[in-house]
This record gives structure tokens, sequence and C-alpha cells, in this order.
């Protein structure tokens, strides 16, 4: 059962729900902005979702986003839209709780905004309440779902975001159909692990997971591998060879930077998939194959396209529609903290580091006999303070001078650096700790701020001057006065980029003027905006 609160200024829809989907507990409906936040303040932490109508005929005095003096079109047009404003105000305050909104206006066109304000859902209602209820029932329990779902991360790191968790919801879909799935995003972002875990995993296939990367093969020998090849169709072919499509027939086949595939084999692929018939090279047989595709990239297709260096109508058959692009991990700044837990918990369960955790578990009288009992009892701290004792738990402590050092690094390599970058401290850390005679606190192992440093000046490439700087989205808000627009526009940033940095103002002054020390700079103008530290803390 989930608690979804409604934010509608009728019974219609709440009536609705508790008729058609009486399995999760309602509230409300609070019939306008100040009486929901009065809601999400008392019960925030049991809010799982937000069902919220578009349009408000309310009182004006308990309208938000209406501006001083606003004539009487002015006026209908806010009522019109007040779950928009609504929404923008719960964006600020809880970035990543879900929202499905509602309308029955068909002259409300919901989607741009419901993108532009990261609203879960949306649903267009047609006064019939057996099909509203049916496609209400669907939107929650997609969105519900993916919430469940993120505290078992698995094999990809999907974190809390809002966004993560669309794409988390949308790959589930694409997995259970037949159409090829595209997936974009930088290096490093997790595409094999994403093929592999979810689209795979998800797809009720049986047969195998086949990977091919096209980047590491020599262009005459890509039609072979995938398409397989017959004795003697190329020099050094001593027998019939089965290709990649073969081998996952029944299954889930990924290719890999797909942008790599040569052209004459971007003919036989079309082919392929148009058909569902595989030929040999050398060989004039057809054989059936049903296949999953997935395939992958860090470059733009529609731009090779357009430069002619890959075909538009393999392109089409792919099937744009279904790209789901990876964001880099710049872009995951409010994950941060959880993707570090999540990945040194990983690195001390990696072969790598076991051997290290055990050695000094023992030495120190904290282990037992065995790997898994070694790395079975461990934590990570992300404070500065050191943590009570706990029997038998080894403490990973991240202080705060090396958290960040983490956070400041612009992760090129994305979360495939960050891993190693991770597991490496790690294993520098228990490898010194190994050698010196003990002393002090045996369960607590820091991870010191100058190897670190060191790790990330080894990895670290030369970049583009214009590569820096700090991306949000924000809303703008017609008002009569300029200067309030600009102070909206301000104060959004200035609330992302405090969720970012998680209330750190010298990070903020970093982030903004290049310096830590203009956090007092930063903090004052924080305040001049309205915002408060306390009213944030809460929300």
């Amino acid at each position: 059962m989930a608690t979804i609160l409604v934010i509608d200024d009728q019974d219609r829809y709440v009536a609705l729900c508790r008729k058609a989907i009486p399995e999760h507990e309602y509230l409300g409906p609070a019939r306008s902005w100040a009486a929901a936040a009065e809601v999400l303040k008392a019960r925030r932490r049991e809010v799982d979702l937000v069902l919220l109508d578009v349009n408000f005929d309310i009182g004006e005095a308990e309208l938000v986003g209406l501006p001083a003096g606003a004539d009487a079109r002015t006026l209908a047009r806010v009522r019109r839209r007040q779950g928009l404003e609504i929404l923008a105000r719960l964006r600020r305050r809880l970035p990543d709780l879900p929202v499905v909104l509602m309308t029955s206006r068909a002259e409300v066109a919901l989607e741009q905004a419901a993108e532009r304000l990261a609203a879960e859902e949306y649903t267009y209602f047609l006064d019939d309440d057996y099909v509203d209820a049916r496609s209400l029932r669907v939107q929650i329990e997609n969105v519900l779902a993916a919430r469940r779902g993120r505290e078992a991360e698995g094999p990809v790191f999907w974190g809390r975001s809002a966004e993560m968790r669309r794409i988390r919801a949308r790959l589930h879909v694409l997995a259970r159909g037949r159409l090829p799935v595209i997936l974009g995003g930088p290096t490093g972002t997790g595409k094999s692990l994403v093929a592999r875990h979810v689209v795979h995993a998800r797809s009720g296939r049986r047969g195998k997971f086949v990977s091919v990367d096209l980047s590491t093969l020599p262009r005459d020998l890509v039609a072979a591998q995938l398409f397989g090849a017959v004795r003697g169709a190329y020099t050094g072919s001593v027998a019939d060879r089965r290709g990649a499509f073969e081998e996952a027939d029944g299954g889930t086949l990924f290719l890999d930077e797909i942008g790599n595939l040569p052209e004459d084999v971007q003919k036989m692929l079309l082919t392929v998939l148009q058909e569902g018939l595989v030929t040999r090279i050398g060989d004039t047989s057809e054989r059936k194959v049903d296949v999953k595709l997935v395939v992958a990239t860090h470059e733009d297709l529609p731009t090779l396209v357009r430069a002619g260096r890959f075909r538009a109508d393999l392109f089409m058959r792919l099937n744009p529609a279904c790209t789901v692009p990876l964001p880099p991990l710049i872009e995951r700044r409010g994950d941060f903290m959880h993707l570090l837990a999540w990945t040194a918990l990983r690195a001390v369960e990696s072969p790598a580091l076991q051997g290290l955790v055990l050695e000094y578990r023992e030495r120190t009288g904290l282990g037992g006999p065995t790997a898994a009992q070694a790395v079975g009892a461990v934590q990570v701290a992300l404070q500065s303070e050191v943590p009570p004792a706990t029997p038998n738990t080894l403490v990973l402590l991240f202080p705060e001078r090396t958290r960040r050092l983490l956070r400041r690094h612009r992760w090129p390599g994305n979360l495939r650096e960050f891993a190693m970058v991770i597991e490496n401290a790690l294993t520098f850390t228990f490898a010194e700790l190994a050698a010196l005679p003990g002393g002090g606190r045996a369960d607590v192992v820091q991870v010191r701020p100058k190897l670190v440093r060191d790790l990330l000046r080894a990895v670290r490439v030369d970049r583009p001057a214009d590569a820096g700087g700090w991306r949000c989205e924000v809303v703008i808000r017609p008002d009569p006065t300029l200067n309030h627009v600009a102070q909206d526009v301000e104060r959004q940033y200035f609330t992302r980029l405090w969720d970012q940095e998680e209330g750190d103002f010298a990070a903020m002054a970093r982030q903004l003027t290049g310096d830590d020390g203009d956090a007092r700079k930063v903090q004052l103008r924080f305040n001049q905006l309205g915002l408060k530290v306390r009213e944030m803390k809460k929300g």
C-alpha cells in the first residue's frame, strides 16, 4: 500500500481513486498549494506520490503565481494552469517526489510542462469513470514500481532522482517489446550494464545475452562476427562458425559502439532486421533468428546520418523513438553521496579487495574465517565524525575533505572512472594499513584526502576550456516586472545548487564564483532571495 496525496480543488478524482483503486491510502484533497504544503510538512516521509490537478477554481488569495493587480484574463489563465504553478513549487522543495498531473481539459497541453517540471506522468481524463480509473491505475503502479525498485540497485546504480526513475521505468517497458533499443550517453555511463542487467533481464527471453564491441573488431571481420561464416569464406576460415545473431537467437544481442559499423555491414544488418533471417558469409542458405537487439553509442546517430557515415534507413529501422540517453555523472550530483556509499560497498566485495579486507580484519581481530564474513559487516560513513563502534563491523570513513575532492572532480570517464578511483583508494588504504602496526580505532578505515587527491591527479586528462560550468533547468514564469522574473530564476538555481551541494555554501561559491572564500557572500544572497536554510532542511 502506498500513501498518495491528492491536490485538487474538487472531490471527483480522490473519490474515483478511493472507489476504483482502494488498495492505497489517499490524503486530501488539498485544495491549494498552502493546504498541500501543510500536509507535506506534517507527513512528508509518508507520501509516496502526488496526484495533481491542473485547473483550480479557487479564490485569488489562495492562488500562487498570480501577479499583483492582475486583470480578469490573467486571473483565468492562472486558475487554468494553477497545477503547473504548484508543480513548480513542489519541484523546488521536493525535487524527487513523484507527481502525476491530471486534467480533463483538452486545451491544456501537458506534455511540455510535464517534461519541463519533471512530472513523473501525465494523463488526460475522458469523464468516463471506468476508462479514467484504468488509465490512472496504470500510471500509479508504474511510478510506484519504479520507486519500490530503487533500493535494490543491483549491478546498475539508479539513485533517487526523478530523471533516473523515468529512465528506469522506460527501459522496463522497452525491454518487453520486440523493437530494438538505442542506448545513448557518454562513455562510462553504464550502457553495457543496462543492456545486460535491465533490458535482457526484463525481456522475458530465455536465450543468451551476447555482447559485441564493434570498436574492437577489425573492419574485415565484423560481418563474420555478426552473421557467421562457412569454411573457406575468407582467409583463415577453416570451419563453419555461428555469428552473434545465431548465438543470441531467443535472447538479446548487444552491439556496442554501433557508429563504428562499416557501411557494407550496415546494409547487411538492415536486411537481417527487416527479414529476421541471417545468411552466413560465403553461404546461400538463410537461417531464421529471433533476437532482441540493443545498440549503444556515445556519438549522436542523427549527426552521423547527416554526415553520410550511417545509413538513414538503418537508423529508422533501429527505431530512434526507442532511444534512451544515460546521463553523465556530472549531471547526477544529487545522488553523489548515495553513489559513493554504493560504490564503496561493491568495491570491498570485489575479488581484488576481498583478500586485503580479510587480511586486515584478521590482523586486527575484527574478521571471520571466510571472505564472505570479512565483507559482510561493512558500513560506509559519510561524515567527519567517527561513528560509535559496533561489534564486528568495519567502517569505511570518507571525511569531508575527501568527499569534497570527489565531488569537485569532473569525472570525464563517468561511472567507470568513479568506480576505478574508489576501488583504487580502498585498495591503497587497506594495503597501507596492513603494513603498519596497529593503533587507535581498528574498526575505522579512513580514506585520506591526500590519497584521493593523488589518484585524481593521476587520472586527470586535459579538457576543452569551455567544458566546465554548472547547468540546471529553470522555468521562466511571466511577470509584469522583469526584476521579479530575474529573481525567480535566480531563486530556482540557488535552490537547485543548494540541493546539489547539500547545503554547503563553500561548494556553492566554488560553482558560482570559483572561490570557496565567497561562501559568506553566497549565503547573504541566498537570504536576500527569501530562501531560508531551516525551511530547506525541513523540505
